[in-house]
């Protein structure tokens, strides 16, 4: 009989974003009976409600399947859109794998696969591993097209842009480098300056400041996976303001939600930027707008209108 070790996974980079629920209501109903609740009640009485700051909730999980003599591992991808998953071992232990680590294999959205196969090296003996995995959205496959983008904002309006490429404020890392900063007033429509299938949407989250640690990972957003592969960003959203839902598609100039000012910011702005996954690691790349100027790409100091 196989003498089988405890087995561990070790946690690397989580995929999150906000759970639900980041108000809370209170009502006495018409029988003094008190009533707490996350939806807001549809009553005649007087209602108290608060906000509540949410947890970050896993958008990738891995599980493993036991057997006799070997172990499966399986990804679960709870994206919109497609995930590459990588694995290494971190510690182990008489074991062999299927296929050989570090590996990294792309799960599809909202799918189940299973990414190894796990065995004894020698049959006889005992085994371990501890398994290590970070997770990035998109496929490393996809390739930019030359697409020009709309601008992200109603015709007729017209906005500066506070930070383009390479600003040294904060866009000087590769997932931020050709980004683009818009400044604008909380609760202007942002819309989408190009069709696609939505990935993500978060819109529970507020405040804002720039305490990185407290802040980076809390911006509302939207997230639209394009045909190409690439992935639009549209950051700093306000709190609950977000029109479109994951998994939905949207169309070049509908709405995404309002501006604001949430999240790793020092003021009301939009934050758009066009990304890819380089082999599990984010990178934007560099985007053209249509605009009044013709089609061109951000730069600071630049006002940004739509062409007559």
């Amino acid at each position: 009989m196989l003498k089988f070790q405890s087995v561990c996974f070790f946690i690397g980079l989580f995929l999150c974003v906000a759970a639900p629920a980041k108000r809370l209501y209170k009502f006495v109903d018409d029988n003094g009976i008190i009533h707490y609740t996350d939806r807001e009640p549809k009553t005649d009485q007087p209602v108290d409600s608060w906000l509540v700051q949410p947890e970050l909730s896993q958008l990738v999980t891995l599980s493993q399947e036991r057997l006799r003599t070997y172990s499966r591992v399986f990804a679960t991808n709870y994206w919109h859109g497609p995930v590459e998953i990588g694995l290494v071992l971190t510690s182990q232990e008489n074991i062999q794998t299927t296929p050989s680590l570090p590996n990294s294999v792309v799960v599809p959205d909202n799918g189940r696969s299973q990414v190894l196969e796990i065995r004894p090296a020698e049959p006889d003996r005992g085994w371990r591993y501890e398994l290590g995995y970070s997770a990035v959205p998109g496929d490393p496959s996809a390739r930019p097209d030359d697409t020009v983008y709309r601008l992200p904002f109603r015709r007729g309006e017209k906005f500066y842009v506070g930070q383009a490429f390479g600003g040294l404020a904060s866009h000087s890392h590769k997932q931020s480098y050709h980004a683009v900063d818009i400044t604008m007033p909380e609760g202007t429509p942002v819309l989408a300056a190009r069709g696609g299938r939505v990935m993500v949407a978060e819109e529970d989250f507020y405040g804002a400041g720039l305490d990185l640690d407290k802040y980076a990972s809390r911006a509302n957003n939207v997230r639209v996976l394009h045909d190409d592969g690439t992935m639009a960003i549209y950051a700093h959203l306000q709190l609950e303001s977000v029109a479109v839902r994951a998994g939905r598609s949207v169309k070049a100039g509908e709405l995404i939600g309002l501006s604001g000012n949430t999240g790793y910011s020092s003021g009301p702005h939009l934050h758009f930027a066009l990304q890819v996954n380089e082999g599990l690691e984010l990178a934007t790349v560099p985007f053209v707008f249509a605009t009044r100027e013709g089609d061109q790409r951000p730069r600071p100091g630049q006002w940004l209108e739509h062409p007559q």
